[in-house]
């Protein structure tokens, strides 16, 4: 009992490391907590127990949000993530006898592969919950995710937290403390002293947040969210902008501009106007079984340059997965529709630089962004649509991951919301501007193309992650050798 009873101690306060709350420095205690009750559990079994406690409270409050749709999504989304982190506590558990830095390898390469399998399964994965999304607050924290990431900075929490739980437990050589001390000291000093920032051609952007003339679906609501986005559009100044952005779902259906002649006169019409670039967020249907989602681009002579098709759809919120199966569940119905995938990354020349593009839920993920930027793109945007979660972290939560995506790869980048928040991100992802939730805005700044090429991080991705998992084998394959030579 004692166990469990820390565990979600642990799980309340990682929960704490977040937005709405933004005490990211408080990760760490909280993996301590959650380590230290896996190594005092009387047995595998309640160990893994005490792991999937830990995951359903903590996913559970992170993500509450997502009850506002369907409870029944929060529901099977905590039971998936709580098997990750009961596979994770199994497997503690069972290093609880090793030595320190044997312990101190193989549950830093245990969370590694943890996460690596979190980010990838079910249905594409889930990135909400990284432990290194919490220090994005942190300038100095940002500014070292161009070397290691944001699941580089998870390790490193992960690393100091075993070695801290193991030395205090033991009543080892505390001196052993003062290692992942001086990788910290490392680390936020080199991001601290050289951040990846955008160094290239200036661009002038606006970001259009129309906002929904209801929280919960309504008749007539996606013409009325148009018309929001068209009217405020029009209050722009001739030459006041470079690139104009809508979010996702801002047009679509009866108000796609690619086939909707009214929409396609009135977008032509500003885009001449003002005489800028518009990436316009919409959905289109493809038969009476698909739609895509595609953010859309327009020259500021009026011409459809072309569009980047959304690649990973929200699982039973924009495709039913196994429908035959699931389909028969009746919160299904509303998805009548399945999303049809992107072929990969478009990236769009707009004369200073390039520009990619994501999508909602990709935004999440920094493979995305980081594909984007192998590509060529100097600046992103991540358009999305949050208006059925309410008022709640979960536009909060997206931004700080998006400040990391834009810190990882040195790169500014551009949020728009319908409902909000959105924000312009620059210099190594510092908030220059940011919008409420739920209100009609507009917002402008000044960001900037990267020309001084790819970082540490967007070469080689998630390298912190393999050779912690390397490290982990090394070690588990020495331990075996070493047994069998007794």
């Amino acid at each position: 009992m004692v166990s469990l009873f820390v565990a979600l101690l642990a799980a309340l306060v990682a929960v704490l490391g977040f937005p709405p709350f933004g005490l990211g420095f408080l990760t760490l205690p909280a993996v301590g907590l959650l380590l230290w009750a896996l190594r005092r559990a009387p047995s595998g079994l309640v160990a893994t127990l005490v792991g999937a406690a830990y995951g359903i409270v903590f996913f559970g409050l992170l993500m509450w949000w997502i009850s506002r749709t369907e409870g029944i999504a929060l529901l099977a989304l905590v039971i998936t993530q709580a098997f990750f982190t009961a596979g994770f506590g199994w497997f503690a558990f069972h290093q609880r006898l090793l030595p320190l830095w044997s312990w101190v390898v193989s549950i830093t390469g245990g969370w590694a592969v943890m996460e690596l399998l979190r980010g990838w399964i079910p249905t594409g994965g889930l990135a909400w919950g990284g432990l290194g999304y919490s220090l994005a607050p942190y300038a100095p924290a940002r500014g070292a995710a161009a070397l290691i990431g944001a699941a580089g900075w998870s390790l490193i929490i992960m690393m100091t937290s075993a070695l801290a739980v193991h030395v205090i437990e033991q009543r080892g050589d505390r001196r052993w403390i003062l290692v992942p001390t001086g990788i910290w000291v490392v680390l936020l000093g080199a991001g601290w002293l050289w951040p990846a920032v955008a160094d290239g051609p200036e661009l002038r952007v606006t970001v259009v947040q129309g906002n929904t003339p209801c929280v919960e679906h309504c008749a007539g609501d996606r013409v009325a969210i148009y018309e929001n986005h068209l009217r405020l559009t029009e209050t722009l100044p001739a030459g006041s902008t470079d690139l104009i952005v809508w979010g996702e779902s801002a047009t679509g259906y009866s108000t796609d501009p690619l086939t909707a002649p009214t929409v396609a006169a009135d977008i032509d019409k500003q885009v001449r106007r003002i005489g800028s670039y518009f990436l316009i967020g919409g959905d289109r249907p493809v038969g009476d079984a698909y739609f895509v989602n595609a953010n859309m681009l327009f020259s500021p002579d009026g011409s459809y340059v072309g569009e980047y098709n959304k690649r990973h759809p929200v699982p039973f919120g924009e495709y039913v997965p196994w429908r035959p199966v699931f389909g028969l569940i009746p919160a299904t119905s509303r998805v009548p529709r399945d999303m049809l995938r992107g072929d990969g990354p478009v990236v769009f020349d707009i004369g200073p630089g390039k520009i990619g593009s994501v999508i909602s839920f990709e935004g999440s993920f920094s493979r995305y962004a980081r594909d984007h930027v192998r590509e060529g793109a100097q600046l992103m945007v991540v358009a999305t649509n949050e208006r059925s979660y309410g008022v709640g972290p979960a536009a909060d939560q997206l931004i700080d991951m998006a400040r990391m995506h834009a810190a990882e790869n040195g790169i500014d980048l551009v949020q728009a919301a319908i409902t909000g928040k959105s924000a312009i991100i620059t210099d190594g992802g510092e908030i220059a501007e940011i919008t409420g939730l739920y209100e009609e805005a507009v917002i402008s700044g000044t960001v900037r193309f990267r020309s001084s090429g790819r970082t540490l991080s967007g070469l080689w991705g998630n390298w912190v992650s393999v050779v912690a998992v390397v490290a982990l084998v090394a070690s588990l394959g020495w331990i075996r050798l070493s047994r069998n030579r007794e």
